[in-house]
């Protein structure tokens, strides 16, 4: 799929090929958030494998710095709530033409999202992004990095500060906003899933995010990290995280 893309060098409407691509790049932009995000909890002196395991409690990672997929693991959780909706609002169930939504694509593709949040503040776009700030980041968590909390005062006002964490997090949303309206412009619209705890890794339906995850002899998922996808008859594999047993060692 993706080396017929890179030698057509064109992307087509309703193509799963296209909708393949604007997947990496959304999780491509999560990490860099996650990574972000990470880096100021360190910085603000919090105990980041204690905040991971508070997400995901009783994970035996195969490595320490693989706590960092609890943390992707709750923001996509976060960020891909309500996907399946139009808009990720029951209130727009009935705004379901598919032409609207790649031209919505198409608007937002080569706009920046700070530009276009401050000219239409009132956009479903701009909604969505700041919907999803205040829900993504706890006030606790904003005074722990910030010292205050005017970040989020002046989000939920409409306005994104220009640092790097608001930065980071505006190029994430826009992401995946984008994979939204690229999943609605298909006919039927593609679908999200995720996996449950305790389920058998099966390759057809999922990927490991880390290699050495697939050295136990019937590895079981832990975690979905990133969901995957269904468009027709194309399935798009979900990121999980194969939990450890408790005789492997720990590689540190």
């Amino acid at each position: 799929m993706e080396k017929r893309l890179n030698q057509s060098g064109t992307l087509d409407h309703n193509s799963p090929t296209q909708f393949v691509t604007y997947l990496h790049h959304t999780v491509k932009s999560i990490r860099g958030f996650v990574k972000t995000m990470v880096q100021q909890m360190r910085f603000s002196g919090w105990d980041v494998e204690t905040a991971a395991d508070a997400i995901q409690p009783g994970v035996l990672y195969h490595k320490r710095d693989h706590a960092c997929f609890a943390f992707e693991h709750f923001v996509c959780k976060v960020m891909f709530e309500a996907f399946h909706l139009p808009y990720f609002s029951a209130e727009s169930s009935s705004c379901k033409s598919r032409e609207t939504f790649f031209e919505r694509f198409a608007e937002l593709r080569s706009v920046k999202a700070r530009e276009y949040i401050a000219s239409r503040p009132k956009s479903r776009f701009s909604r969505f992004c700041r919907g999803k700030y205040l829900q993504l980041v706890h006030p606790k968590m904003e005074i722990a990095f910030f010292g205050h909390s005017h970040v989020r005062n002046q989000v939920s006002a409409g306005e994104f500060p220009e640092t790097s964490f608001c930065g980071a997090f505006l190029e994430m949303a826009k992401r995946v906003w984008l994979l939204h309206c690229l999943a609605f412009s298909f006919d039927p619209e593609a679908s999200i899933f995720r996996v449950s705890e305790g389920c058998r890794f099966s390759e057809v339906y999922m990927k490991s995010v880390s290699e050495e995850c697939l050295s136990e002899s019937e590895p079981r998922v832990a975690f979905t990290v990133v969901p995957g996808f269904r468009i027709g008859k194309t399935s798009i594999q979900c990121e999980v995280y194969l939990s450890r047993s408790k005789s492997t060692p720990d590689s540190g």
